[in-house]
Order: structure tokens, then sequence, then C-alpha cells
């Protein structure tokens, strides 16, 4: 139960719903599948006097937009699933909603963008949206902005998400490309501890671990593809950098197992 004074909004237009976000800036928080927030809210580790829900605002469609696939932000985990778009042009998408944590019980209800926005480094959505070079679409009190995934992800749980703003869609290039995902988790139903993604195209693959750094990191893996398994795992670790450590698992645990993810991935976009 969400014990303190809550005003509910539901706007209908872009433009209403960035007003409200800036209006009440500092006491306002915006509402998308809810699977966070609101336990959040209920255990009073979020206080707002504001709540804006996006669901007046039409996001949950999945389209073409030229040369890009664009999701809207309240697009489910389960529209990714059911889309014959998304499996024709983003397959890597579709992969990693397949097996997110929360599982059939968050399916029809979170969203790849609530993820996005919530900015978790132990999540699968960040660094799959920065393998596959997606843009998030914001809407501002000046109207649209365009962030690269690579830098919406600023730090853990923070985002380049700005006063007034709030995502309305992520989109991503089509473009022919073959992928593998590969994560460690403890169980089911826990964080992952570290993900991979491994995309090629035109003859380059990049490697893009989530989970082991505050924000993804990406890197050329092209020359590694068929390399030994202790070549690859020292390249990968040097790559990750610094380590992030929660309750889950301590950074350098992380980065020790980073480069057998990142050979599974190799494995399986190498299976096809």
């Amino acid at each position: 139960m969400i014990r303190t004074s809550l005003r509910y909004h539901r706007p209908v237009t872009p433009e209403e719903t960035s007003a409200i976000l800036t209006e009440h800036s500092g006491d306002v928080v915006v509402l998308g599948g809810g699977t966070m927030l609101l336990p959040m809210m209920n255990r009073a580790e979020v206080n707002a006097g504001h709540i804006v829900d996006l669901r007046g605002l039409g996001l949950d469609k999945i389209t073409v937009a030229g040369d890009n696939v664009r999701v809207g932000a309240m697009a489910t985990y389960n529209d990714l699933l059911c889309s014959d778009l998304i499996a024709r042009e983003v397959p890597l998408l579709r992969r990693m909603a397949s097996g997110i944590t929360g599982g059939n019980q968050l399916r029809n209800l979170a969203t790849a963008g609530g993820s996005a926005c919530y900015g978790n480094p132990s999540s699968d959505v960040p660094a799959v949206l920065v393998a596959l070079e997606a843009t998030m679409c914001l809407h501002s009190p000046a109207g649209e902005r365009r962030v690269p995934s690579a830098e919406f992800f600023v730090d853990a749980f923070r985002t380049a998400v700005g006063a007034g703003e709030f995502l309305m869609s992520i989109e991503v290039p089509r473009r022919v490309i073959a992928a593998g995902y590969h994560k460690l988790k403890l169980c089911e139903g826990s964080w992952p501890i570290v993900t991979a993604a491994v995309v090629r195209h035109g003859g380059r693959a990049m490697a893009t671990i989530g989970a082991a750094t505050v924000t993804p990191r990406r890197f050329e893996l092209t020359s590694y593809l068929d390399a030994d398994k202790d070549t690859v795992d020292e390249y990968v670790r040097d790559n990750v950098g610094d380590p992030w450590s929660d309750v889950l698992a301590d950074g350098n645990y992380r980065k020790d197992v980073s480069g057998a993810v990142v050979r599974r991935a190799v494995a399986e976009l190498q299976e096809g």
C-alpha cells in the first residue's frame, strides 16, 4: 500500500505529459508497466506527490519507421515476443525478451522501455539496446530529443532523461545481422550477473557486455571469434574495465566470468 498522498495524472498528448513533468519536477514519477516503480513506492523507497500514467498516449505500437523499427515505450515484452516484425527484423530483441527475469508473470505488463529508463546495471535491456545501436526517442518540453543508446545509460540507475522528459519510443536500425546472446544468473528469478550480446554485421563482430559494469561496454571482437578460451577470456577482462558490485555479486567475480559469457554468446552466434 502506498501510504503517501498521491495525485494521479493520465495525459493524452506528449505535450501535456511534458508539461506535467515540468510543473512537478522533483515530485513526480512516470508509470509505464509499473513492475519496478509500484513495489518500490509500496516499500516507501520512492516517494512522490504525482504519478504520470503513459497509457493514454498509445505508445504500445511496434512499427516500421523508414530504416528503423520503432518500438513504443509501452510495448510489453509479450508484444516483442508476438511481433512478426521483431522476429524478422530484430530477432535479438525477441531473444532477450524470451528470457527476462520474472518470466510469464511480467511479460504482459513489463516493458523494455521501462527497464531502460530504470537503468539497473543488472538488467538485460541496456546491453542489448547498445549492441543494436538503438536510439532512444525522448519527448521534452522543447519537442523530440534523440539520444544514442550508448549515451543514454549514464551511471547505475541513472539515464540521460532530463527534467520534463519521458521516453516515447526506441528505434532500432533495420539491417541484416547475426547475433548471439547469453547471460549468467544465480537462479531463474535473479537479476543477471553478466550478459553478453555479440552482433556480426558486414564482416565485423562487436561484443556488448551488460551487468558487469555500471553501463554497457561495447568493443570489437572480430579477430577473437575463433580464438582459444584463454585468449578470449583475457581480452574480455581487459575490456570490462571497472566492474560493478552489488548484493548479487562482487565486481571481480563479474569480471572473471565475463569471458565465459561472451564465449557462449559467440557459440550461439556461430550456430545461427
